[in-house]
């Protein structure tokens, strides 16, 4: 099934590492439909530190022709004819690394694609992807129980932020977390309190960053809580008597559904920054310039 699609679309392109200022908008062609893909028109793609990371080329060589982003939201256009899950005109958000966001059509594996819940809009939905997948990811390897008590370091980031909602709001978990004075009020419409100089006993600790505030507070948590943090964050959030427990955000069908199922038909308080697409530039200045409270977006159409 497919609607009516041009033969080329707006891309802000790499054609090697960079400040902002190496990106450039350009007409390429727009992706086909192959096996087991749907196409999707954009709305929304997320602006993620990872980003930041294959722009500079610290993650490797900035190939010629490189479009960015790793999730987003939009309408289904175009579905391969062994895919029957998805139809065309639903609205739907996506994560994968084997796609470029950073455009007006993509295509994506039908798998890394899933349906919006009904109450969420489409900047909700483009901002949550990936940092949503993780945070579940890491919300759930911890096995916490209600009534336990998680502390989240960088709560009001874009992990940090579902990190504390899913907690509260799935897990019916207490939740302290770090924060900047000025995101006090954030960090309690997400579900969590402030962290303070007398709060300790926490059973277990979900670390987004590291920093030299973190050793202090996981000393006042419970022996052998264990340390949870997202693959990348550097250096280790290692602690002598806690496990530590590594994790990633999934893309697969049962990662996205068990996200769905969590977020059930709730509304989610999320802050959003959001930049038209021809603004990419200024929203790489804004990441690089860090600080970032919830999630960047760029507004693709």
């Amino acid at each position: 099934m497919a609607s009516s699609l041009p033969t080329t679309m707006k891309a802000a392109v790499l054609d090697k590492a960079g400040p902002p200022e190496a990106f450039q908008l350009k007409s390429v062609p727009v992706p086909p439909l192959t096996r087991g893909h749907v196409v999707i028109a954009l709305d929304y793609a997320s602006v993620g530190i990872w980003d930041v990371k294959q722009r500079t080329g610290e993650w490797g060589v900035v190939k010629p022709g490189t479009i960015l982003g790793a999730d987003g939201s939009g309408i289904v256009v175009a579905v391969a004819p062994n895919v029957t899950r998805l139809r065309v005109g639903e609205r739907v958000y996506s994560y994968s690394y084997e796609s470029g966001f950073y455009a007006e059509y993509i295509s994506v594996a039908a798998d890394r694609v899933e349906r919006v819940p009904d109450q969420l809009n489409q900047q909700i939905a483009g901002a949550m992807p990936c940092v949503a997948l993780t945070a579940h990811s890491g919300v759930q390897a911890l096995k916490m129980t209600p009534g336990q008590t998680l502390l989240v370091f960088g709560a009001t980031g874009g992990v940090g932020s579902f990190a504390v909602w899913l907690a509260a709001h799935e897990s019916d978990v207490k939740v302290i977390g770090t924060a900047r004075a000025d995101a006090f009020d954030y960090l309690r419409a997400l579900g969590g309190e402030p962290a303070t100089d007398s709060s300790e006993g926490f059973d277990a600790v979900l670390a987004t960053a590291n920093g030299e505030t973190l050793p202090p507070l996981v000393s006042r948590a419970k022996t052998r809580a264990a340390v949870a943090y997202p693959n990348g964050v550097e250096p280790e959030p290692k602690f002598d008597g806690h496990p530590s427990v590594p994790f990633d955000g999934k893309m697969t069908r049962g990662a996205f559904e068990s996200l769905n199922k969590a977020i059930g038909d709730r509304t989610i308080p999320l802050r959003v920054e959001e930049f038209p697409f021809d603004d990419i530039v200024d929203a790489h200045r804004r990441i690089d310039r860090g600080h970032v409270e919830g999630k960047i977006v760029l507004r693709i159409r």
